[in-house]
Parts: structure tokens; sequence; C-alpha cells
């Protein structure tokens, strides 16, 4: 249930997708996003639920053709979910998790 996770750990890798974002470095964030949310998987220690969903992850990103790219706002919105997602996770806040990460999977926001 995450009691004993050092959340603060993940913190630079939050900063990274925030820092790329702020950039506008779409390639950066993308990177640096897959980096967080393997992360954030590898600690449930299924390691088959980190590949797969990394595949994934980064399949979705690639771009379609004749699809506009993420824009900076979008891709700054994203990288504040996540910090917002370390800060709920630290305080045991599952309502807010849950939430989160609905809203951060979807691409809705409640």
């Amino acid at each position: 249930t995450g009691q004993g996770v050092d959340w603060a750990a993940l913190r630079p890798l939050a900063d990274a997708t925030a820092t790329a974002a702020a950039r506008g470095d779409r390639a950066g964030y993308a990177e640096a996003d897959r980096a967080f949310h393997r992360a954030l998987l590898a600690l449930t220690g299924n390691h088959q639920l980190v590949l797969i969903t990394d595949d994934l992850h980064r399949r979705s990103q690639a771009p379609a053709p004749h699809t506009p790219s993420a824009r900076p706002a979008d891709l700054m919105a994203d990288a504040a979910d996540h910090l917002a997602l370390l800060e709920a996770l630290a305080a045991q806040d599952f309502a807010t998790v849950e939430t989160l990460v609905t809203e951060h999977c979807t691409g809705t926001a409640g």
C-alpha cells in the first residue's frame, strides 16, 4: 500500500518532466515522463507490468500522422499531475490518488 516508500525519491523524476515541459522540449518530456511512470510502477515489484506499460506508454506518445503534438501547456499540466500524485501518495490520500490517476490516464480533469 506504499507504506514505508520514500515518495520523495521520485521527486527528481517528476521535476525532470516539469523542466522539459517548461522548455517546450517534447522529446525530453516524453523520455522523462516514461522514466517517472517506470519508476512509479517498479514499486509494485511486477516487472512484467513495468515492461508492458512502458511499451504502451511509448507507443501512445509517438505522434500519429496528421495529429497535433501536445502543447506546452498540456505538458506542464501533466507534469503538475506527477507532483500532485507524489504528494497524495506521501499523504496516503488514496481518494485523491485515484482521481489524479484516472484524470491523468484519460486526459480529463474533474
